[in-house]
């Protein structure tokens, strides 16, 4: 298995080879470019995905430990409470 380090300069080569790096991208989604580098310490499901479309794959293959199996982000923040704490009870009509 490939070390953190190793899939973080993979993505930073690949990006290089479209002619892109940090910079470029949040000039683009005009975002700070820590937006981008932060990515290889802190999870964050939106940029993780510019990267992984970028790069023609799925973020869950770059980043499989953030994802559980049906592929969905293995975290819960504020802004996001999460597929696991999602329950159709609480809904009318829910089970």
């Amino acid at each position: 298995m490939q070390t953190q380090h190793n899939i973080w300069k993979w993505i930073k080569y690949c990006l290089y080879v479209q002619g892109l790096n940090f910079n470029k991208l949040a000039t683009l989604y005009n975002v700070n470019r820590t937006c981008f580098t932060n990515l290889k310490n802190q999870p964050c499901p939106k940029y993780e995905r510019i990267i992984a479309n970028l790069l023609e794959v799925d973020p869950w293959d770059i980043w499989p430990d953030r994802y559980d199996v049906a592929h969905n982000p293995n975290r819960v923040s504020s802004r996001y409470q999460g597929h696991k704490k999602f329950s159709t009870g609480n809904m009318p009509g829910g089970k």
